[in-house]
């Protein structure tokens, strides 16, 4: 609880150590969303206390400590309310630990809070404001896995606002992540992905992506055995095949049979974005006759014939699984 900032810090001073342990028991309490008792109570949580003791320089100085209480910091930044509590000097101390990181675990869990803060678009503002994706740039390209996992969980996060996308393509995130789509590490590669999926969506970021040799990487992802991978993947696709050139390029990487067998997939999100990367890539061929170019009422037929088809194909799939779904045993 919070004493006033004198208070809070002088607990710093005076017994860091229980402090510390304090933070890790709640930390142990509250570690799995599906039975943490804090994210089950809807209120803001109080967590003055636990800022000022960021901001203190004894905390900043001991790793082990700052490392316990950004532990708490993620769990209690689960909520919506306290992330929407946040204030500009909250997201200043949060990003001035970004700065030569005492330890990869600090590193790691400092991504991981700016992870779930900027769900809100306030938050992403800030965030942008304090200077803090450069920061997460270098961390995306760390020796240390769970930080770069973490760091790109974040540009991720960061990606789903519009004035996100546009910073992270301004400070060349795209350049930076094309790489991680090869990553050895799953969890990297799945937020990666994420993160160029959300990018895909901006006019501006489509010629960066295709330029920068990511279609051949995604059109293989298609194929993964994690379901997200394959989605984001798709939805991707999805956006660049509204690009003339992109939609050549995807066709020359023989994208259209992994895109078909998702189509039959179990998961609803990537078969949508598989139909409508189908009819992006297939419809617009079947407009006009192809030696011509003459536009002509059956043409027309085609183009409606060959999405209802699609969408047919869809709904089979759907239906498929629906019946014929695993047992989780």
């Amino acid at each position: 609880q919070s004493g006033g900032v004198g208070l809070n810090r002088s607990a710093i001073r005076d017994d860091p150590d229980k402090v510390q342990e304090l933070a890790e028991d709640f930390y142990y309490l509250n570690e799995d969303p599906a039975t943490s008792p804090n994210l089950r109570v809807d209120d803001v949580d109080q967590y003055s206390f636990l800022m000022d003791c960021l901001d203190d320089g004894n905390t900043k100085s001991n790793a082990s400590l700052s490392f316990a209480l950004f532990r708490v910091l993620k769990v209690l930044s689960r909520k919506a309310h306290n992330r929407l509590a946040l204030e500009d000097n909250d997201m200043k101390t949060v990003v001035g630990y970004m700065h030569k990181p005492k330890t990869s675990q600090v590193a790691s869990e400092v991504s991981s809070v700016v992870l779930n803060m900027c769900y809100e678009k306030e938050n992403v503002v800030r965030f942008i404001k304090c200077k803090g994706v450069p920061f997460l740039l270098d961390f995306v390209r760390d020796l240390d896995d769970d930080v770069a996992a973490n760091a790109a969980g974040a540009l991720q996060s960061l990606s789903y606002q519009e004035v996100g996308r546009e910073e992270l393509r301004e400070l060349g995130t795209l350049e930076i992540l094309i790489p991680a789509l090869k990553h050895t590490s799953v969890k990297v590669r799945t937020r990666s992905v994420g993160v160029v999926h959300n990018m895909s969506s901006d006019v501006h970021s489509i010629a960066i992506l295709r330029e920068g040799g990511a279609i051949k990487t995604l059109v293989a992802m298609l194929s993964a055995p994690q379901v997200h991978i394959c989605g984001s993947a798709a939805g991707a696709i999805q956006n660049l095949s509204r690009e003339q050139q992109s939609k050549r390029e995807i066709l020359e990487h023989n994208g259209i049979p992994p895109l078909n067998d998702l189509l039959f997939g179990s998961d609803v999100p990537t078969q949508v974005c598989a139909a409508g990367a189908l009819i992006n890539l297939i419809g617009p061929g079947l407009e006009s006759d192809p030696a011509t170019g003459v536009q002509l009422p059956h043409h027309k037929a085609q183009r409606k014939g060959f999405s209802k088809l699609v969408m047919l194909s869809l709904v089979t799939g759907m239906a498929f699984h629906g019946l014929f779904s695993e047992d989780d045993d």
